[in-house]
């Protein structure tokens, strides 16, 4: 019964998967015999511990479940090549019937033997990644499938990779096959992608902006793991939890642990064990998600949020200026370098918000995070 349902962390897949039902129902229609749409070709972006990787995890599964085969990787430099020279050719050799064949290596006179023969692999370890992976989806729908490739971490720095990748793909596509991309960042990385020479491809493919979850789901993803566990959670202590999560992924999971864990020989989850829950649930919000975000941007991009943390709710850009003591234009490359890193968003006209939630409030109980990007919990130890 003490089993904790819940799953914090990065690229972990949760219990229940919630809000994220109508896009599964795309990938179904992609994976689906015979089926094409839009989300054939797909780009997955949103701020960091949205739920990303673990919709990929999701769309993978489901692509596993009708018979399709799944190249999943994380792109980084290298990625290519370990495809050519290991991960495809494995595959091929599992999957494909003739992937052996013997070969003649003698010839002996009658009256000893005759002929001798040995068996090689069809699919050598060496760079083919255009054939292999035409192969791949040969043998696929041969058997009423299909390929599914899976890239993870879209980065500037892997954009090579993933224009050799896009070629390989695009082709395929144009011939019909069945062959369907997803690939996942956060937006500053997407934006690159999509700006980048030779990956045209990737501006008419599909794109998928993940957001928070609503009241009503934050709800359910808490509640329904809970009740599966044999455990219960007051509709008071329901509440507090929906709420403080904000709808974010990230910390519904941690909170819904923390929770868990908090008197686990309790039937019930009480309002105390959320009340400690949330506690150390931002905490690890600030070190896990908002540290390394700021840790990412230059010294005025940070000085540009210390500016937005003065307002409780969305501040104007015409204020942030004024606090830095910068021009609108000077502000306003701040604002966009912000906006394409998924930081922040634009509310309305002339606004900007915080787009990851506890922002505001982290930066004002620890502002040197702004200017140094270090973790709060080293300064606390050497102060003490």
């Amino acid at each position: 019964m003490h089993d904790n349902p819940f799953r914090p962390g990065f690229g972990i897949s949760p219990p229940l998967l919630a809000g994220r039902d109508a896009l599964l129902a795309e990938w179904r229609e992609v994976l689906g015999l015979g089926a094409w749409s839009p989300f054939r070709a797909a780009l997955v972006t949103g701020m960091r511990g949205v739920g990303k990787t673990v919709l990929l995890n999701a769309v993978e599964d489901e692509a596993r479940g009708r018979g399709w085969t799944v190249v999943h990787g994380t792109l980084h430099v290298g990625l290519v090549e370990a495809l050519e020279r290991d991960r495809l050719p494995a595959l091929l050799q599992a999957q494909d019937p003739e992937a052996y064949a013997r070969e003649l290596t003698g010839v002996t006179l009658p009256q000893l033997g005759g002929a001798t023969t040995q068996v090689v692999p069809q699919y050598p370890r060496e760079p083919r990644l255009e054939s292999m992976l035409a192969r791949l989806v040969e043998l696929a729908e041969a058997r009423g499938a299909g390929v599914l490739l899976s890239l993870d971490e879209v980065a500037v720095e892997s954009m090579q990779e993933l224009r050799r990748i896009a070629i390989a793909v695009q082709h395929l596509l144009r011939e019909d096959r069945r062959v369907a991309i997803v690939a996942a960042g956060v937006p500053a990385s997407i934006a690159a992608a999509l700006e980048a020479d030779g990956l045209t491809f990737f501006r008419r493919a599909q794109q998928v902006r993940l957001d928070t979850l609503t009241l009503a789901e934050a709800r359910a993803a808490i509640a329904e793991p809970v009740r599966a566990h044999g455990r219960s959670i007051g509709e008071a202590a329901l509440e507090r939890a929906a709420r403080a999560s904000e709808g974010y992924p990230f910390l519904v999971q941690t909170i819904g642990a923390r929770a868990w864990e908090h008197r686990p020989a309790d039937d019930e989850i009480t309002a105390d064990a959320v009340e400690h829950a949330v506690e150390v649930a931002y905490a690890t919000m600030g070190e896990s998600v908002i540290v390394p975000a700021l840790r990412g941007l230059s010294g005025r991009d940070r000085d540009y949020l210390l500016a937005m943390a003065e307002d409780d709710g969305p501040a104007t850009t015409a204020d942030v200026a004024e606090r830095m003591g910068a021009t609108s234009g000077n502000a306003g490359r701040q604002r966009a370098r912000l906006l394409d890193a998924g930081v922040i968003v634009v509310p309305g006209r002339g606004l900007v918000d915080f787009a990851i939630p506890r922002m505001r409030e982290h930066l004002r109980e620890h502002p040197h995070d702004a200017q140094l990007g270090l973790p709060t919990a080293a300064r606390r130890t050497f102060h003490d």
